[in-house]
């Protein structure tokens, strides 16, 4: 079976259907994939919403972001609230540290998306 042959289950925002096919709907489902994979795949009703909010956040924050890399203006302090609240959500998940010392020996190997954008010209 292809990959396009797959039924995603429906995606309902507010009660609403919504269609799943289009690229932000997809990035969506990302997003809350990698979160769930993150929480281990079984998260509590409080996990779940804010797993969606942060979806919702990183979305947002990469369309400002290809705005940005596209010579685009954005709304500043927008992108910047999007990224604090974002982060504070994350937080909340128990998915990153409030802070931490970075060492050398704490480099890590870039993610796909990171790579991607330092070898793009």
């Amino acid at each position: 079976m292809a990959n396009d042959d797959l039924k995603l289950p429906e995606l309902l925002i507010d009660g609403q259907k919504i269609d799943g096919r289009t690229a932000i709907a997809r990035r969506y489902r990302d997003q809350l994939a990698g979160l769930n994979y993150q929480v281990g795949g079984e998260p509590t009703t409080a996990e779940a919403m804010l797993m969606r909010r942060a979806a919702t956040l990183a979305v947002l924050c990469e369309r400002d972001e290809l705005r940005i890399l596209n010579g685009e203006e954005i709304d500043e302090a927008n992108y910047r609230q999007n990224a604090s609240h974002l982060r504070g959500a994350l937080i909340n998940l128990g998915m990153i540290k409030k802070s931490r010392d970075i060492k050398q020996s704490d480099y890590r190997t870039f993610d796909a998306h990171t790579a991607a954008v330092l070898e793009s010209d």
